[in-house]
């Protein structure tokens, strides 16, 4: 056994760590936009309004972004079918649609759509 504490070799900077998550920003998509990229990490939790999925995605064009998972990411996220480490596509439709409440109220919303490489 050795007494020296030990020392990272010449040429490696140590690893300072701070808040992992603190330079990522959180994307709120807008009609039309995309997420395209790979899946970095997936939290789950529970609030006031049920289950919320956040993912981390690696997109080609942002940059690592967070994104809270909506309409069918949601779906298939709480169907386990996400999966870190694996290509994902998120895009905002530019159609809205009408969904009626349970009270009768209407409340009109872009869906979020996803979809996963492989299909033809």
């Amino acid at each position: 056994m050795s007494t020296e504490r030990p020392t990272p070799p010449d040429g490696y900077e140590r690893f300072e760590s701070n808040d992992p998550d603190s330079d990522v920003p959180t994307v709120e998509l807008e009609p039309g936009e995309v997420l395209d990229g790979l899946v970095l990490d997936l939290t789950e939790g529970e609030g006031d309004y049920g289950p919320w999925y956040r993912l981390k995605i690696k997109d080609e064009s942002r940059g690592v972004v967070r994104y809270f998972a909506k309409d069918e990411v949601k779906r298939a996220a709480a169907q386990d079918a996400i999966e870190v480490g694996e290509q994902i596509w998120v895009g905002m439709d530019t159609e809205e649609v009408t969904l009626e409440r349970d009270d009768g109220s209407t409340h009109d919303y872009n869906p979020t759509m996803v979809s996963f490489p492989g299909g033809d």
